[in-house]
C-alpha cells in the first residue's frame, strides 16, 4: 500500500527573496519562451505604442524631438530582438520604451 503522507524535502526556504533575485528567476524561466516574449514586445511596440503616440502627436501637436525619441525607442526594442539577445535584455529595453512612450503621451495630453 502507498503511504498517504509525503515528505517535505522539496521545500526550501531561502533568505534571498529580493526583487532582483525574483526578477532573475523569472527571466531564467522566461528564456524558454524567448520567441513569444520577443514577438509580444515587438507587436506592442510597433502596433500599439508607436501608432498611438503618432496619432496623439498629430492631433494635439508634438515636437520633432518626440518623433525622434519614439523611433529611437523602437530601435531600442528592435536591436536586442534581432541580435538574438537573451530575455534579460529584452525586458528592460521594452520597459524603458514603454515608460518613455507613456510619458510622451501624457506630455501631449496635458
Amino acid at each position: 500500500m502507498a503511504t498517504l503522507a509525503h515528505s517535505t524535502d522539496n521545500y526550501t526556504n531561502t533568505a534571498n527573496t529580493s526583487w532582483l533575485a525574483t526578477y532573475k528567476n523569472y527571466v531564467a524561466k522566461a528564456e524558454f519562451n524567448r520567441f513569444g516574449w520577443a514577438v509580444s514586445a515587438l507587436a506592442i511596440q510597433g502596433c500599439i505604442l508607436s501608432p498611438a503616440l503618432l496619432l496623439i502627436m498629430s492631433n494635439f501637436g508634438g515636437g520633432d524631438w518626440q518623433f525622434l525619441v519614439s523611433m529611437l525607442c523602437f530601435l531600442l526594442v528592435l536591436v536586442p530582438i534581432l541580435s538574438a539577445f537573451p530575455v534579460k535584455y529584452i525586458f528592460p529595453t521594452f520597459a524603458t520604451s514603454l515608460v518613455l512612450h507613456l510619458l510622451m503621451i501624457a506630455i501631449d495630453l496635458l
